[in-house]
C-alpha cells in the first residue's frame, strides 16, 4: 500500500486522516512439484486491503502516525485436481497450518522533518523510525514440511498446507528516509524514498521473516499537461532476503520486484484523492512450493490503489504552540 501522505509536513497539533485501498491480482502457473501431483499447477491470488491511518503533528518538525491493515487474500485454484498445495480458499478462514482472520499488521511511525522550504521551491527531507506490530493471522507451521512417517502411505510427500496469510507474524523495526524537491515547472515534485523493514526476532512459530528493502523514485506533474489533471509517475524496486522456518531456509522466500506505476490526483471539498495503477514485474521469487527446481514459474500481475488524505479542521490544543 502506498503512502498517501508522503511529502506532507504537519504543524504542531494538526491531525491528518488518510486511508489507502489496494487490490492486487496475480495470475500464476508452474510445473509439477513432485510425483504425487503429476500435473502443472496454475491459479490466481488476489489481495484486497484497506489501510486507515492517523497522523498527528507533534511539532512543526515531528509527527507520529498509526496505521492498521485490514483485508483478505483469495487463492483461486485453476484445476479440477486435488492438491496439497492449493485449493479455492481465503486467508480469513483457518487451515491446518494457518490462523485465519481479516487483521493485518499495524505500524507505528515517528517522522522528523529535517529540511522544509515551506510552500516555495526547494527541498524537503524526512527521516522515520517505526515499529511493526504483527497480526496473529499468520502461518503457524512451515508449508514446506513433508510426511516423515515411514509407515505412512504418503511418506516423503508434502503435508497439506497453505502458503499465504495476512501477516508474517513477525515484529519489525522500520527505518526510512524521504527526499522531495519542489520546482516551478513540470515535474513540479521530484522524490526519492528508501525504506528497510528489519525483522527483530523469529515469531512464536519459528518463522524469521524477510528483510524488506525498498527504493522508490517519483515524479509529480501539475495540471499543466496534455491530460489537464495532476498525475504522478513512479517506480519502486523492492527486495526481500531469505527467510527461515526454525533455522531451515524457506524456499523461494527471496524476491526482487520492480513496480512501475502511474497515479491521478484530485482535490475535492472533502479530501485529496489519488487513483493509482501498478504493474509489478517479478524478477525472482514468484509462486513456488519447492526450492529444488526452477519449475518454470510464470506470474502476471496488476494492482489498483485508491488513496484519500484529509487534514482535519480540529487542532489538538496542548500540542499547538
Amino acid at each position: 500500500v502506498g503512502n498517501s501522505d508522503q511529502g506532507v509536513g504537519l504543524s504542531a497539533g494538526d491531525i491528518m486522516v488518510s486511508s489507502d485501498f489496494f487490490y492486487q491480482f496475480i495470475d500464476w502457473r508452474h510445473d509439477q512439484v513432485d510425483a504425487s501431483e503429476p500435473y502443472d499447477h496454475e491459479g490466481t491470488l488476489s489481495t484486497t486491503i484497506i489501510s486507515p491511518k492517523i497522523t498527528i503533528g507533534l511539532s512543526d518538525w515531528w509527527n507520529f502516525s498509526f496505521q492498521q491493515i485490514l483485508g483478505t487474500r483469495h487463492m483461486g485454484w485453476g484445476l479440477d485436481e486435488t492438491s496439497k498445495h492449493h485449493r479455492d480458499e481465503h486467508s480469513h478462514s483457518n487451515f491446518l497450518n494457518a490462523i485465519g482472520g481479516y487483521l493485518g499488521d499495524a505500524r507505528l511511525m515517528l517522522r522528523y522533518l529535517a529540511l522544509n522550504t515551506g510552500r516555495g521551491q526547494g527541498s524537503r527531507l524526512f527521516f522515520g523510525l517505526g515499529y511493526v506490530i504483527p497480526s496473529k493471522n499468520t502461518l503457524s507451521v512451515s508449508p514446506f514440511l513433508k510426511d516423515e512417517d515411514e509407515n505412512s502411505d504418503t511418506y516423503g510427500e508434502y503435508i497439506d498446507h497453505r502458503h499465504f496469510s495476512m501477516s508474517q507474524g513477525v515484529k519489525k523495526m522500520v527505518l526510512e528516509s524521504q527526499y522531495y524537491y519542489k520546482k516551478g515547472t513540470n515535474p513540479v515534485f521530484l522524490g526519492m524514498s528508501f525504506k528497510i523493514d528489519e525483522p527483530l526476532s523469529d515469531n512464536e512459530y519459528g518463522f524469521s521473516g524477510s528483510r524488506l528493502t525498498e527504493l522508490s523514485l517519483s515524479f509529480l506533474f501539475n495540471k499543466n499537461n496534455f491530460m489537464k489533471i495532476p498525475y504522478g509517475l513512479n517506480i519502486v524496486v523492492s527486495h526481500e532476503n531469505e527467510a527461515f522456518w526454525n533455522g531451515v531456509p524457506a524456499p523461494n522466500s527471496q524476491s526482487i520486484i520492480i513496480t512501475p506505476a502511474m497515479s491521478l490526483f484530485w482535490r475535492t471539498d472533502f479530501a485529496n484523492l489519488s487513483l493509482g495503477f501498478q504493474l509489478p514485474i517479478f524478477l525472482s521469487g514468484v509462486m513456488s512450493e519447492s526450492g529444488e527446481t526452477d519449475l518454470n514459474q510464470e506470474a502476471n500481475a496488476f494492482q489498483i490503489s485508491l488513496s484519500m488524505r484529509k487534514i482535519l479542521d480540529y487542532t489538538i490544543p496542548w500540542l499547538y504552540w
